[in-house]
């Protein structure tokens, strides 16, 4: 008992002696850990939920010939851009996603 009040003792003085700076990190990690372990016991509560699948008749588009233009096709991917111009898209590379 004496050896753990020793270390405890001894810990308590280097965290008072220790600057500002230290002290925060020291307290941040502690909060951090607090917070996981928080999550951890959350996390263990929760039940596994079984995977759903869901099963349409259709999931796809109807094939066309593509020999004449599709004026819906055209409507819906202006539609969905984030940004036309005329009957232009204008978007930068990997932000349409």
């Amino acid at each position: 008992m004496e050896k753990l009040f020793n270390k405890l003792f001894i810990s308590s003085i280097l965290v008072f002696s220790m600057p500002s700076e230290i002290k925060k990190q020291v307290e941040i990690k502690k909060e951090a850990k607090a917070i996981l372990d928080k999550f951890a016991k959350a996390l263990s509560k929760i039940k596994e939920v079984p995977e759903s699948f869901v099963e349409r008749e259709e999931d796809r588009r109807q094939e066309k010939e593509g020999n004449e233009p599709d004026s819906d096709f055209q409507k819906i991917f202006f539609e969905n851009a984030p940004s036309t111009k005329g009957d232009c898209i204008q978007a930068e590379r990997g932000k349409w996603k």
